[in-house]
């Protein structure tokens, strides 16, 4: 059990950061965060594979883009190891509720993060 609390500790920090470089576009500190064999689903693009996948998605979405403000309402954390992150997510003039759901490897890198947009 204590070893699983210290990894959620560690794993929300993770969160915490990959918010932080997505707030501020830093795409090497976003990319930095994912394994090799990364997913993402999100509601625009659905399902991407693959860091080199992965990494276009979010150079092509920081290029899109002008502002990004991340304000994180919840962290929620499960014991296998998902953390489930609740924010009210504004991009440019769009505001909008997000939950974010992540799943680790064993290097505490980010194997699979899906995006759900709510009303």
């Amino acid at each position: 059990m204590k070893d699983a609390v210290i990894t959620n500790i560690i794993r929300s920090q993770i969160v915490e950061d990959y918010l932080f470089f997505f707030e501020n576009k830093e795409y090497d500190g976003v990319i930095d965060l994912f394994s090799d064999e990364c997913t993402i689903t999100d509601w625009n693009v659905g399902r991407v594979h693959g860091k080199d996948n992965v990494s276009r998605f979010f150079s092509e979405l920081f290029e899109s883009v002008g502002n990004i403000e991340a304000n994180i309402t919840h962290i929620h954390e499960d014991l296998s190891g998902a953390l489930t992150c609740e924010m009210v997510l504004q991009i440019d003039s769009e505001t909008m509720l997000v939950a974010d759901i992540f799943e680790f490897d064993n290097e505490d890198k980010i194997k699979a993060l899906r995006a759900y947009k709510g009303s």
